[in-house]
């Protein structure tokens, strides 16, 4: 227990205030961090010589900035908050914003935005008696505001609130603004002329969504959407690459999307148990030696886990050098995904198997395993050009080693076709290593004889599409602060970006009406 700072306890002392449960907490542990200038408190309700998970435990733990006392994170977990259920926008949003007046003040509460839910979360602890508790989250995001402009980049306040209204989360780092040069928007074009520059037909692409989520169900649809995401600049409307802040030339980490003919075989996947997961294992990446080195992994499932329609099966041999995994369908035993993951600390070789060949292997496999339906398949053919650092970046700062273990695995990405339109959500993943040529990852879409979608004759034109876009949807101006690790651009970058701030909108190819589908469905 080292002595807290005044600094530090004059924060502790209104955040006690705001937060009465922490009083009833004894602190356990007070520590500073020398070297990032921090200091920590763990604070809990365990008895001197408890150990184990208890139940009625509660805890939390809080970092300050030492010198200003500046409250960085906070997490708390209090037994008597425990829910899996997690609250609604409204209250999410309510809940955060009064936190965030009162710890700031209603001026201080200005210098950022309007909440952005970022989805939920959940932890889940097991009990000494067997049983289970958890807590769970909705998370909002305040963006920081300069000029008026929100600045996306995690610059801002995060939060997280539970069922009940109560903040479980918070962090913040300030930033000293008075040191940054901040791009002025007074030179960018205006929003009309903008969508003029990067809002063409050829940006719109068709394709078939076979379950598209709504609030309570699901139907198919067959859908336009806008494809040219990314950041603009906001004078030409070029591309640009936000870590660098240079434009991209025309095409550049641009998927390319190739048909693909197989005659399927329908051999299915099917697994009941642990024994015959390495069963099949075995079978499907041709490697018993390694699988014969794997063991189970006891796990002890979220309560969400009981509730879902998938079963998971999870190995790993003594040495941790590899890792095996299978998921499937707890009705039929149908498997969805696999993996055998073998020597993963080893540092990055020259490819040794060339994309074709990897390719070959893929296709081969797909006509073993895939759907009786998926006759025809597109793949998208992706060449990623990885940019230099950005001058920014100071290289004797990074993770030691982080450059040597770079991916040694081919990905391929494959649709289904309907009439020659892509299946969005009926895809393939394989994955190839470029050392052995062997397969060693795998996501097969649910097998089907037939397909039910609908007809694409009668469809609105993709100039029909597009204005039905504009009319809904507009880019805005936003600052985007790049980070690489832990180390952030010296100043942000004013860009033009679309707006997804309340969900992703489409055009139903049918009816032309343009369709929103909300990033989160308020719902408790």
């Amino acid at each position: 227990l080292a002595p807290i700072p005044p600094a530090v306890q004059k924060t502790l002392d209104k955040l006690f205030t705001l937060q009465p449960e922490l009083q009833k907490l004894a602190i356990i542990m007070s520590l500073p961090e020398e070297n990032s200038g921090r200091f920590s408190l763990s604070l809990s309700n365990r008895k001197a010589g408890e150990t184990g998970n208890q139940k009625d435990e509660s805890n939390a733990h809080l970092t300050f900035d030492t010198k200003t006392g500046e409250l960085l994170e906070l997490n708390l977990n209090i037994w008597e908050w425990a829910s899996d259920k997690n609250p609604s926008l409204k209250l999410t949003y309510e809940s955060a914003d009064k936190f965030l007046t009162e710890w700031f003040g209603t001026e201080g509460r200005k210098q950022f935005g309007k909440p952005i839910s970022t989805g939920g979360g959940s932890s889940t602890i097991g009990n000494e008696d067997g049983t289970q508790t958890t807590w769970s989250n909705r998370r909002a995001n305040f963006p920081l505001m300069l000029n008026g402009i929100p600045v996306e980049g995690n610059v801002g306040p995060r939060i997280s609130v539970d069922a009940f209204g109560h903040v479980t989360h918070y962090s913040y780092e300030p930033i000293d603004l008075n040191k940054i040069d901040v791009p002025k928007p007074d030179t960018a074009l205006s929003v009309e002329e903008i969508k003029q520059k990067i809002a063409t037909a050829d940006s719109i692409g068709l394709s078939y969504i076979e379950a598209q989520p709504e609030k309570t169900t699901t139907k198919s649809v067959l859908r336009y959407d806008f494809q040219n995401f990314g950041y603009f600049q906001p004078q030409t409307g070029a591309s640009i690459d936000i870590m660098s802040g240079k434009e991209l030339a025309d095409g550049q980490n641009q998927p390319v999307n190739k048909k693909v003919m197989i005659s399927p075989k329908g051999e299915q996947l099917i697994v009941h148990s642990e024994e015959e997961a390495k069963q099949l294992l075995a079978k499907v990446f041709d490697n018993k030696d390694a699988v014969a080195k794997l063991r189970v992994n006891e796990r002890q499932g979220a309560a969400w886990e009981k509730e879902s329609p998938q079963q998971w099966y999870e190995f790993s041999a003594e040495d941790h050098h590899i890792y095996a995994s299978i998921t499937a369908d707890k009705k039929t035993g149908q498997v969805q995904h696999a993996s055998l993951q073998l020597n993963t600390d080893q540092e990055a070789q020259p490819a040794k198997i060339t994309q074709d060949e990897a390719f070959t292997t893929a296709r081969n496999f797909l006509e073993k395993y895939a759907s009786p339906s998926a006759t025809q398949l597109e793949w998208t053919d992706f060449t990623y050009t990885k940019p230099e650092l950005p001058a920014w970046v100071d290289k004797s700062k990074l993770p030691e080693g982080f450059t040597k273990h770079q991916s040694r695995e081919y990905n391929f990405f494959f649709y289904e076709t309907y009439e020659g339109i892509p299946i969005m959500d009926r895809t393939y993943h394989i994955s190839v290593d470029n050392q052995t040529g062997n397969i060693v990852s795998f996501s097969l879409a649910t097998p089907k004889d037939k397909l039910d979608l609908p007809d694409s004759k009668n469809i609105i034109t993709k100039d029909q599409a597009l204005e039905a876009f504009l009319k809904n949807k507009s880019p805005k101006l936003q600052y985007v602060w790049p980070q690489y690790f832990d180390q952030r651009a010296p100043a942000p970058i004013l860009v033009y970006a679309w707006d997804y701030s309340e969900g992703y909108g489409y055009v139903d190819a049918l009816t032309g009406e343009y369709i929103i589908v909300p990033n989160n469905w308020d719902e408790e």
